[in-house]
């Protein structure tokens, strides 16, 4: 596109120069501009908020800003492109022209400012320096944390996904923010982001665009960028809507007994049953354990050691970096005798052998150290995906999907329902507030309607003595 002058007659090289400005200067802002009509010749508006700002639109309709200045000693105006109002907004523009000015101001030639600004990092950039320099322990971030964050952004950023579910929603939305730069990723951008992410998990939605805030707060505060594209409100998040699903008595029974499979001969676990039904006897082994301990899912069951979490005389379990801290944990008899049978099949060959690189886990890997059909090595010691045998426990039991997370929620709202002690349930649960754990009473409709029913008995049985004593 040839760069034209502010009378539509075309110029050629750069700068450019261009007639005075002093008319037509407006407070600029995003709806103004999108306001404007094309005419049959080139236009433009100052901003009144930042000087040298202008916004230019073509006989084409296209609008752009460029930064307009008369240089010492020189009688005309002159401009650089800044770039397109479909990339940027009013905001990033006069941070782009603040940038200029200032350069200009301390010396620097506008062709030198605009090669530094071509050097200003891209999102991918910005968040492998967050990486490097700030994500890590010594600044209060927790390895699960790390690890649950860098997750999400390889999905959703990096767009690096194995899920076919995944790709799919990238391929009809697409998208790509990691290889843009700072100033040029807008607030829309990242609202329409977490529309995408949304489609597929509300929840990974709102944790990845609040730990862009995180990162994008990082990068102003180390003169990366000065303004953050993350401005969307509570209200625009999805709900954070809790999942009160849970077992019944009779379902948890079923499933134990279709995880938990002991020769009734030999008190050992019965190989042969996993073999026959085609279900991973490890996955099963987890199932259990979370269904009769309660305990969250990756970090207080798949990775526990047995050389630093359990204490099978102690009949205990023990974190020193769980969810909310170090934390310490009684185990139920049935939990217990689970640890043990698993801990006596350590010299049987199969999936719970001990063998070098994960013979500390409870729940090891298998595949530790092998090589899947696509080149990529598993180093991960312990046991990590459940997905395929939770659903086919789930087909055997005739039961509808929920997530295996509802393992725990069930064993809490069963505990409390028998123990009726809402203190107990939060030390079993390692809730760090009473409000947390209060959400397994209000699980428990059935509590509530049987004391509606305690209460009607209690006025059926007023109403009879006051009868008698009208008779007498």
């Amino acid at each position: 596109m040839k760069e034209e002058n502010i009378n539509g007659s075309p110029l050629r090289g750069s700068p450019v120069p261009v007639r005075t400005h002093v008319a037509r200067r407006v407070k600029l802002n995003d709806t103004f501009i999108k306001s404007l009509k094309r005419k049959n010749k080139l236009y433009s508006y100052g901003d009144s908020e930042m000087v040298g700002l202008r916004l230019y639109v073509e006989k084409t309709g296209t609008k752009t800003f460029y930064y307009t200045y008369r240089p010492k000693n020189e009688k005309n105006f002159v401009r650089y492109k800044i770039g397109s109002f479909n990339v940027l907004n009013v905001k990033q523009a006069r941070d782009h022209a603040k940038k200029y000015a200032a350069g200009i101001v301390d010396g620097k030639e506008p062709v030198q400012i605009k090669r530094d600004l071509k050097g200003e990092l891209t999102l991918k950039e910005l968040i492998e320096k967050f990486y490097k320099e700030r994500f890590k322990a010594n600044y209060g971030y927790k390895p699960n944390t790390v690890q649950a964050v860098k997750t999400c952004f390889k999905v959703w950023i990096f767009k690096k996904t194995v899920s076919r579910a995944v790709m799919d929603v990238q391929e009809q939305n697409p998208y790509d923010l990691q290889h843009k730069k700072l100033s040029t990723i807008t607030p829309v951008e990242i609202k329409t982001l977490h529309g995408i992410i949304r489609s597929k998990s509300p929840a990974v939605a709102n944790k990845v665009i609040k730990f862009l805030n995180v990162v994008f707060v990082y990068g102003i505060e180390v003169g990366e960028l000065s303004i953050n594209p993350v401005e969307m409100k509570k209200k625009d998040f999805s709900p954070d809507l809790e999942d009160n699903r849970i077992f019944t008595k009779e379902q948890r029974k079923t499933i134990l007994n279709i995880v938990w499979k002991i020769d009734k001969r030999t008190g050992r676990i019965n190989y042969n049953y996993y073999k026959e039904k085609g279900l991973n006897l490890v996955g099963c082994c987890i199932i259990a354990f979370r269904l009769r301990t309660g305990r969250r899912v990756v970090s207080e069951v798949n990775k526990i050691k047995w050389t630093t979490n359990v204490s099978l005389p102690a009949k205990k379990i023990f974190f020193t970096d769980s969810k909310v801290g170090q934390m310490e944990f009684s185990l139920g008899p049935k939990a217990v005798e689970l640890l043990k049978i698993i801990y006596g099949e350590r010299l049987t060959p199969g999936p719970l052998l001990w063998k070098e690189g994960t013979k500390d886990y409870v729940f090891p890997s298998y595949k530790y150290g092998l090589r899947s059909s696509k080149g990529e090595k598993c180093t991960k010691p312990y046991f990590t995906y459940l997905r395929k045998t939770w659903k086919r426990v789930l087909k055997m039991a005739q039961i509808d999907y929920i997530p295996p997370k509802q393992c725990r929620h069930t064993f809490l709202t069963l505990y409390q329902q028998k123990n009726k002690d809402l203190m107990a349930t939060q030390e079993v649960a390692g809730h760090t507030s009473i409000k947390t754990t209060q959400r397994y009473v209000k699980i428990l409709e059935e509590d509530v309607r049987a004391g509606l029913d305690k209460m009607d008995q209690e006025e059926v049985e007023e109403s009879k003595v006051l009868e008698l004593k009208k008779i007498v």
